[in-house]
């Protein structure tokens, strides 16, 4: 008679553990991807962050173009009003870069 006394208390399996532990790796995967991708985008921050709040400058990449043509990127500091102009410069001349290869794609074609 114990046995069946027994038997009446068992309850069904708990669904919502099964389901979390299933779960756990996709969103283990999310956290760490979203923690990867926003990491590096804060520390970048904060030291031109950090270069602001010293020299009121922002460093920004430059072209350094030499006597003889080559060509090196350079790390500058410079006013942020100057920055957004070097944007812009930048920006149009990209955009200059991928017109040009599209044209030649089509040439290709």
């Amino acid at each position: 008679m114990a046995s069946r006394a027994s038997w009446r208390r068992v309850s069904a399996p708990d669904v919502s553990m099964y389901v979390d532990e299933l779960l756990g790796v996709p969103r283990s995967f999310a956290c760490g991807w979203l923690a990867g991708l926003l990491a590096p985008v804060a520390a970048m921050a904060g030291v031109v962050g950090g270069i602001y709040l010293f020299t009121k400058k922002v460093p920004f990449i430059t072209e350094l173009v030499e006597r003889d043509g080559e060509r090196h990127l350079m790390v500058e500091l410079v006013e942020p009003q100057q920055a957004r102009s070097l944007i812009r410069r930048g920006t149009e001349a990209a955009q200059a870069f991928g017109d040009e290869i599209r044209s030649e794609l089509e040439v290709e074609e």
